[in-house]
């Protein structure tokens, strides 16, 4: 009943739902809960586009008499036969706008309703975390696979179920009714759509992408779910019965050589720990684990939760540096600068060498946005002293020399960050291309 709770809270907060099951959602349950709606669905909506735009086969209207036909005859047979297809194919309703293109990457076929719980977990949840390594920088493919894959199958799957449920009750009520096939081509697409959104916040929450990341990872990740629609139409799905053995072993958190563990070890791993924060924050005096869960709750995109959770860290030890510096974080990037300043001096004074002295970028950061622009050279300088090779440090103190009007020293600066960029190794190159393409901009 948990997980059926689960899955209607993502029609109202998607967000909250996604982490949420990232937290107490169950494999078994969501790969069920699909088999159950997509029975509803191509028993519905798909039964209906399949009778309205399938493509005729010639076979129905022919079959070759091998007896004692003369040629003549067989000949007659062949034109009535090819009369009739054309006929029939002259007749058929066509997909708007795609037309037959459309079943080159989908199938209406109901029989293969067991298709997307496949589908989704042996092609499209490899590819979405293909496509978050390559766009996201979030580790190397490999490595997120094992880390992340039973989290991300169990929000797919979710997402899946919560798209096309809704359609598909709508499909039971309406299937005795006499409806435009284009309206139930429109619900075949719009439960798609859905999907595509939900997704959007699956990634967000799991890998903790910016929204554009993750709608770009959306939209190419369906290609994979036609490469799978494609390679079942030549080839039985059940052949691939032993990667299926393989990720129910994986998931069963078995081993291969002591060496490969299963995909879900990780996944209960992050259950057990987010359970084992919140117990632990029944200790008043407990403000570390308030302040991983805020953590957590931040690398998850919920400012709001780790907002929550930093401010009781505090409240348990006003000088609790790490949740200081977090809410210091937070409140710039909300425009509230001088709680910001606030946070980050509580850090200062306990260390000023905090997360590796990136304290004091924050803190020329926020005095650049308050256009304190002397506080903030004395600040970013101190830092790029530091950590000469940080493209964001040295692109912020680019910025601030060149609003005081040292536009020569500030292209030395754009021209360092934009060398430290493309000196940097390739699974950091991706996070500081961004500064870089700034710093191009700055010259």
């Amino acid at each position: 009943m948990e997980n059926l709770k689960l899955i209607v809270k993502l029609y109202f907060k998607p967000a909250s739902a996604m982490s949420d099951i990232m937290d107490n959602g169950s494999w078994l349950f969501a790969a069920v809960i699909v088999l159950f709606v997509s029975m509803a669905f191509f028993a519905t909506i798909n039964a209906k586009l399949e009778t309205a735009y399938r493509i005729p086969d010639f076979n129905e209207f022919y079959e070759p008499d091998y007896g004692e036909l003369s040629e003549a005859e067989a000949k007659a047979n062949y034109d009535r036969a090819a009369t009739s297809y054309g006929q029939a194919m002259a007749a058929r309703q066509t997909i708007p706008l795609a037309g037959d293109r459309l079943f080159r990457f989908f199938s209406f076929d109901p029989a293969k309703f067991y298709h997307p719980v496949l589908l989704l977990s042996i092609f499209y949840v490899p590819a979405s975390i293909l496509l978050m390594s390559f766009f996201g920088g979030v580790g190397s493919f490999g490595l997120v696979l094992r880390r992340d894959y039973g989290t991300l199958a169990v929000c797919t799957l979710s997402a899946w179920a919560a798209a096309h449920l809704p359609f598909a009750a709508v499909g039971l009520l309406l299937y005795s009714a006499n409806i435009d096939p284009q309206i139930y081509l429109a619900m075949w697409a719009a439960s798609g759509l859905l999907f595509g959104v939900f997704m959007v916040f699956a990634l967000r929450t799991v890998f903790g992408a910016n929204y554009g990341t993750a709608a770009l990872v959306v939209g190419f990740a369906w290609l994979s779910l036609s490469l799978g629609t494609f390679l079942f139409q030549h080839i039985s799905p059940w052949l691939f019965s032993p990667f299926l053995l393989f990720y129910a072993f994986m998931y069963l958190g078995g081993s291969i050589g002591g060496e490969v563990r299963g995909f879900s070890n990780a996944f209960r791993q992050k259950q057990n720990l987010k359970r084992f924060l919140h117990n632990a924050t029944v200790n008043p005096k407990d403000a570390d684990a308030h302040i991983q869960l805020g953590l957590i709750y931040l690398q998850r995109r919920q400012e709001a939760k780790a907002v929550e959770h930093l401010t009781k860290a505090i409240e348990i030890d006003e000088n609790e540096i790490d949740a200081n510096y977090e809410l210091g974080k937070i409140a710039r990037s909300n425009g509230d600068l001088q709680a910001a300043l606030d946070h980050f001096a509580v850090v200062v004074e306990q260390n000023d060498k905090h997360a590796l002295s990136e304290v004091w970028r924050e803190i020329g950061i926020t005095y650049l946005d308050a256009s304190m622009l002397g506080e903030a050279r004395d600040a970013l300088e101190k830092f790029t002293i530091r950590r000469s090779a940080d493209v964001e440090g040295l692109y912020y103190f680019g910025k601030v020399l060149k609003a005081q009007g040292e536009t020569e020293k500030a292209r030395e600066i754009f021209e360092q960050a934009i060398q430290s960029a493309n000196a940097s190794p390739d699974f950091r190159r991706r996070g500081t291309k961004h500064w870089s393409k700034l710093a191009q901009k700055e010259m």
